[in-house]
């Protein structure tokens, strides 16, 4: 038992242990906001609309935190829960002792698992997050690990089931500060396709296809600034890394557009191999799984 549960309130006794700690597992929430000014990424969960969907099942206020995992994961219940997992968009009443798998739904890389009340560990900077890059917050999640969650939230659970994703959405580009640096800016983007690269991870997703190239005019260094998640950095070699929600405070390598925040999730979820065209202009038929 903790002092204090996910929103300061006395917590109950631990909720569930980790039979199978799975693949590069963690505790997520909305992450380390307002703190990119002092070097502290914000992490978090890296498809939120997936992480506040089963919140939303069980409940909890969408910045509860959850369990991210690329799959594997394994739990067994130490006393009655009400959970959900996005492996099959549902809500799950376990009782003490049953165990419950967690793994991405098909076409999808990260899974979640919430539970109602929240996952209660300790927070740090005000989130309960872990950071990949700086190792701010709980520790990843091992065998063995005992989780306990905070007290409900005494709110009515209206559905059982999540919307399918649409697999269709396209993924919106905005403008970055650099598209003048690259020979047909913004446009190189959605003129072409482009493939997911398997050197992918909760800081960025790389893609592939024929390099950018650079204007004659462009700048050969760019000092280091601000970033945000969804900015897509152009490296040297002429490849495209958007960044992820555990991405950098700041980078040195130019930025030709920004994912809209609301497609974010989708890039994450694409699997190595995925094949993804940006559009400016908002929905179409333009990804594809």
């Amino acid at each position: 038992m903790r002092p204090t549960g996910e929103w300061g309130q006395t917590v109950s006794t631990d909720a569930l242990r980790v039979v199978d700690a799975g693949r590069a597992t963690t505790i997520q929430d909305h992450g380390r906001g307002g703190l990119a000014h002092l070097g502290v990424p914000t992490a978090g969960a890296v498809d939120r609309g997936a992480h506040d969907l089963v919140n939303r099942l069980v409940g909890n206020p969408a910045g509860a935190a959850t369990i991210e995992t690329l799959g594997g994961v394994t739990i067994e219940a130490l006393r009655a829960l009400v959970v959900a997992r996005s492996t099959d968009g549902s809500r799950h009443t376990l009782a003490p002792g049953t165990r419950l798998q967690l793994d991405p739904p098909p076409g999808d890389v990260w899974a979640y698992l919430a539970v109602r009340g929240g996952v209660d560990v300790p927070a740090v900077l005000g989130s309960r997050s872990h950071d990949t890059l700086s190792g701010l917050g709980p520790p990843p999640v091992i065998d063995g690990t005992v989780l306990a969650s905070g007290s409900d939230p005494r709110t009515d659970l209206d559905t059982e089931l999540a919307p399918v994703r649409d697999v269709d959405r396209a993924v919106r580009v905005w403008p970055g500060p650099h598209e003048h640096w690259f020979v047909g800016g913004r446009s190189v983007l959605t003129s072409r396709a482009w493939t997911v690269s398997s050197d992918s991870s909760r800081v960025g997703v790389r893609l592939m296809a024929a390099a950018i190239e650079r204007t004659s005019s462009a700048e050969a260094n760019v000092a280091s600034f601000g970033l945000v998640e969804g900015a897509i950095q152009i490296t040297p070699s002429g490849e495209p890394i958007v960044m992820m929600s555990n991405h950098p405070t700041t980078g040195g390598y130019p930025v030709i557009g920004v994912v809209d925040p609301l497609d974010v999730g989708f890039i994450a979820q694409s699997p190595p191999g995925t094949s993804i065209r940006f559009a400016p202009d908002g929905p179409s038929n333009a990804l594809a799984r």
